[in-house]
């Protein structure tokens, strides 16, 4: 049986930071990433973004772990057990590993409809991806299911490649309860401009397949029906092994303020990991929490309080955001040109709870502080707080 210092059971972001994090401070350790993908690690953010704009495919590997030494990867890697007493990861196939110290790293999938169908495709992995891109090589009607961010981003994406798209989500209207209305209405309009039709209020009972395609049962009776359909319904939280190992677990892995779980020589990081409580499944968080939990492992033993952010872009609108952007708190808005750039502050009893950053670059470090200051503000303090800067405009 080999044994590693370290072993990585997942081969997403935060695995691959999570090498860099234990570089920092162990320059030697053996390091196993074990990863289920037949791809090496990658970034995920591109899969419903520029993958279907200008980016190549080969463009999205991350190489954090080629780059240090002592480090392996097995891929079509399936960890079926671990045993914290004897300090092993048992796989699929047989194999066996021995650890000293181990990440988990798991990620989480993709929550699917009920039914079954080839036509429908789940957002979340290069295999998928790469499924999905040799479906659309030629104009389609696209169903895309889901009024979160990753239908927002595909209904956009597919839309400017020329797809017929029906945008089905169970909200009453786009971005609900996110962004204000005048600048959801402008959005909004946006996907119609890009032919973009929209079924509100609609939850999808069933999947099936069509002698020309698929169909969506909605509980309302009705059936949409098209070529194929695009689903990003929200995912879950892999933490079946953890369960079966005895980690302390709920929706995820619950992990104390250093990332270590129940079990003091076992970490997580990433999607599947509860900080403070809840998950958080964005790109800047896996980076900075793998990378964390790597350092940790290897002895830091540094708090992770890193409050994270997250972004997207959809057609000519770009955003990024950062804690509690929801429409049932006060809202501030602070536009420099209306709904095309500027700021949205989000308040709970006079502080600021979140910032929208719209159109606007590089202002999260100043959003931080303002969420931070934990004081209330007048909305006349807020304006002019976030600006891009010249060159920016």
């Amino acid at each position: 049986m080999q044994e590693f210092e370290y072993v990585i059971i997942g081969g997403g972001m935060a695995a691959d930071a999570a090498v860099g994090g234990i570089r920092r401070r162990d320059k030697s350790g053996e390091i196993l990433v074990a990863s289920e993908e037949f791809f090496p690690p990658y970034q995920r953010p591109p899969l419903s973004k520029k993958l279907w704009m200008d980016m190549r495919l080969e463009e999205i590997w991350l190489n954090t772990w080629q780059k240090q030494p002592h480090t392996h990867l097995y891929l079509n890697a399936v960890a079926s057990g671990i045993d914290p007493q004897a300090h092993t990861v048992t796989f699929a196939d047989g194999r066996q590993v021995a650890y000293q110290k181990l990440l988990l790293a798991t990620g989480a999938r993709s929550r699917r409809l009920p039914g079954d169908s080839q036509q429908a495709f789940y957002v979340g992995t290069a295999a998928e991806h790469v499924r999905l891109w040799q479906a659309l090589q030629d104009p389609r009607r696209v169903m895309v299911a889901g009024g979160g961010f990753i239908g927002a981003e595909m209904a956009a994406a597919l839309s400017q490649r020329g797809h017929e798209v029906t945008w089905i989500m169970v909200e009453p209207s786009p971005f609900a309860n996110f962004l204000p209305p005048g600048l959801a209405e402008r959005v909004t309009a946006a996907y119609r401009e890009h032919g973009v039709s929209f079924t509100t209020g609609a939850a999808i009972d069933e999947l099936s397949d069509t002698s020309t395609g698929i169909a969506a049962r909605l509980q309302s009776g009705m059936t949409l029906e098209a070529d194929l359909a695009v689903v990003g319904v929200g995912v879950e939280p892999r933490d079946e092994l953890a369960q079966a190992a005895g980690l302390k677990t709920h929706s995820g892995i619950v992990v104390d303020e250093y990332l270590r779980t129940s079990n003091p020589s076992i970490w997580a990081a990433g999607d599947v990991a509860l900080t403070h409580g809840r998950a958080m499944m964005h790109e800047d968080h896996a980076v900075t929490q793998g990378r964390a939990a790597g350092q940790n492992m290897a002895g830091a033993e540094k708090p992770y309080q890193h409050r994270s952010f997250y972004y997207s872009d959809l057609y000519q609108f770009g955003y990024e955001a950062m804690g509690d952007c929801s429409t049932q708190h006060e809202v501030v808005e602070d536009w420099v040109v209306p709904y095309e750039e500027g700021v949205v502050y989000y308040l709970s009893q006079g502080r600021v709870v979140g910032v929208l950053n719209w159109n606007v670059w590089d202002g999260m470090g100043k959003a931080e502080q303002l969420i931070e200051a934990d004081r209330q503000f007048s909305p006349d303090e807020l304006r002019g707080q976030i600006r891009n800067s010249e060159g920016d405009q």
